[in-house]
């Protein structure tokens, strides 16, 4: 069977020649993601509980390798029931296949339900009708429902057919302790598995009170229904003549799935030998906003055949009189060496000892780990903090939640407890200042409890329009004054770490990583920290791999040593709690070991320079 199913729909839509890719199985970096796994997982169990609520339903089981099977049953089931709930229904018309979330038939009206495990706001929604689903956030799963009912309609033209989204809804909250426990998901030949644990009254109360949104978005279809059969033949004809749809290549292949070191890619197919260049124009920092801002310049390029990063002309974006994101951009084309701006300074001098590094872990879902939570609420599930005092002492602190319960309040707790009220607190980013605030706003809902807490993090929190800040967030010093070429046009923390690490000549540096046995030496450099966090291998009979080396492993094992398969393995647990405790403090660790470079930049002052000499003798200035 050659056809269009609702994913190749949605592919084709972000890119139509993806679709050539997706069709003949093209190699992609979404391969084998952990992260989106968890991501997806936290999908499938939106779309059991989905299916929880309509006790009547009846699954169409048979699976994607057996489509037409599944065609069969859904026609036979439909033709013999005046009303009737199918999940998984397929429905095949006009080579196009969909695959129906759940399908409500009362007569001849159907109702058309797509699960999303995306969050909407229905507070939101009242206020802007239609608009609401026609915005850059939520157009795609609009277009995919009308996708559906596109079909539906096409195989049953005498029916009529209602289109609805099902979503958690972000206004509302969930009223049952502990309700992520009643889903067990699992694996079996690669898929992902889930299951119902939960009691009969357990159910009874989901289906009486839960937080999924369901919304008729019948009006918001017509408005993209015109330009989804349009597509949709265009999709279907280029499936039936094998023919790729070819797209003019450009700044948007940048994030491209099918961008992989491969031999065939498809990122190769497309750009062929312009995708040879090493580095490549799109490694080039902002390069969306470059190429808006300078009217197409990055696509003028690719067009023109220059694809290497270096045959990009500087002056092409360079602006003499405004800094574009601090000149990054134009660093990472001209800077042969590490550059400072004489302005650090001046942004340090409020600092006040003892230097609290802080650093955050968190974790949600679509389904609220607790009672009293809203769909994709953050559980702030980890601290670590290095301290460091003016004589030269240093002292770590950390705290981990492993108990199954709501943590943010006992967090905020032990945090106050660490920091007191002395001392600049700095963080790589404003995302511990913004879990702060929802801390905050966490508490004041809770009316009249924990004031003192509440007066604490209200004095912590940074506000902008205040001179007298206790964060500092050095993730915004690196981007207004540091730059090293092995950064590029980055500032991430797991990239100016190995670059300080191949500039400094600090021996501090190098006493602290081994003293966590974080010390390694090849070639002349310091081997980057992270690199050396290790997975460990778990289990006599069933090897299991632990590894915790980004924000992304970090969810996954919180998630997976309280709530998934490994909650009633000790050993396992045991291990997740180490990894976790092993990387947060890396985290904390890496802040205090470019704050210590930094300070030993400035403590040369031939290494720092100003904006306006470094243009002049980087030659791009007339001055």
């Amino acid at each position: 069977m050659k056809y269009l199913s609702k994913s190749d729909f949605k592919v084709a839509q972000e890119c139509p020649t993806k679709l050539y890719y997706k069709k003949h199985h093209y190699l992609s970096n979404k391969d084998g993601n952990e992260y989106l796994n968890m991501l997806a997982d936290g999908g499938f169990m939106i779309g059991h509980l989905a299916t929880l609520l309509y006790p009547e339903g009846i699954e169409i089981s048979e699976g994607r390798d057996r489509q037409k099977e599944a065609i069969q049953k859904t026609e036979e089931l439909l033709a013999s029931h005046e009303n009737i709930t199918l999940f998984e229904p397929a429905i095949y018309v006009n080579n196009q296949l969909i695959r129906i979330d759940i399908l409500v038939k009362k007569g001849q009206h159907f109702q058309l339900i797509e699960v999303k495990s995306k969050s909407y706001r229905s507070d939101d929604l009242a206020q802007k009708s239609t608009d609401y689903w026609l915005s850059t956030s939520f157009k795609p799963y609009l277009e995919d429902v009308a996708f559906q009912k596109k079909v539906l309609q096409e195989k049953y033209p005498e029916a009529q057919v209602s289109a609805y989204l099902m979503m958690p809804d972000k206004s509302q909250v969930n009223e049952q302790e502990n309700l992520i426990e009643c889903f067990v998901l699992s694996k079996e030949e690669g898929q992902t598995k889930v299951e119902f644990i939960g009691s009969d009254a357990d159910l009874d109360r989901l289906r009486q009170s839960n937080f999924m949104g369901l919304e008729c978005v019948d009006e918001a279809v017509k408005m993209v229904a015109r330009e989804v059969a349009i597509n949709s033949k265009k999709y279907i004809r280029s499936i039936l003549k094998d023919q790729k749809i070819n797209i003019q290549i450009g700044a948007h292949c940048k994030s491209c799935e099918y961008r992989i070191e491969a031999p065939n890619s498809g990122f190769r197919a497309c750009w062929k030998k312009l995708a040879d260049p090493v580095p490549h124009i799109l490694d080039i920092a902002q390069i969306g906003n470059i190429n808006r801002q300078k009217k197409g310049i990055i696509d003028q390029l690719i067009q023109s055949g220059k694809t290497g990063l270096y045959k990009m002309d500087p002056f092409e974006i360079y602006n003499e009189k405004k800094a574009y994101y601090n000149d990054r951009p134009l660093l990472q084309l001209i800077a042969d060496k590490e550059l400072m701006y004489y302005d650090f300074i001046d942004d340090i001098q409020g600092i006040q000892y003892p230097l609290h590094f802080i650093d955050f872990e968190t974790c949600t879902m679509a389904i609220p780990f607790h009672a009293g939570m809203h769909p994709f609420q953050n559980v702030i599930f980890q601290w670590s903090c290095h301290t460091l005092h003016q004589d030269g002492r240093i002292e770590h602190s950390e705290w981990l939640n492993a108990e199954d319960h709501f943590p943010n309040i006992e967090f905020a707790k032990s945090l106050k407890a660490q920091l007191g009220d002395i001392g600049t607190v700095l963080t790589w980013s404003s995302y511990e200042n913004s879990q702060l605030k929802k801390i905050k706003e966490s508490l004041e809902e809770a009316a009249g409890l924990e004031t003192e807490l509440k007066k604490w993090i209200d004095h912590l929190i940074y506000d902008k329009d205040s001179s007298n800040n206790r964060i500092l967030d050095m993730h915004k010093l690196a981007i207004k004054h540091y730059f090293h070429p092995k950064m590029g046009g980055k500032t991430s923390i797991k990239v100016v770490l190995p670059a300080v690490m191949e500039a400094t000549q600090s021996s501090k540096i190098v006493k602290w990583l081994k003293a966590e046995d974080l010390y390694e030496k090849k070639d002349g450099q310091i081997t980057d920290p992270y690199k050396l966090l290790e997975a460990k291998i778990v289990g006599n009979t069933q090897h299991l791999e632990v590894s915790v080396r980004n924000g992304s492993d970090a969810m996954i094992a919180y998630r997976e040593m309280l709530y998934g398969q490994s909650r009633n393995h000790p050993e396992l647990k045991k291990a997740y709690y180490d990894a976790l405790k092993k990387y947060c403090k890396l985290d904390t660790l890496a802040m205090m070991i470019i704050w210590e470079h930094w300070q030993e930049v400035i403590q040369d002052r031939s290494r720092l320079t100003d904006r306006p000499t470094l243009m002049q003798r980087l030659g791009m200035s007339n001055g």
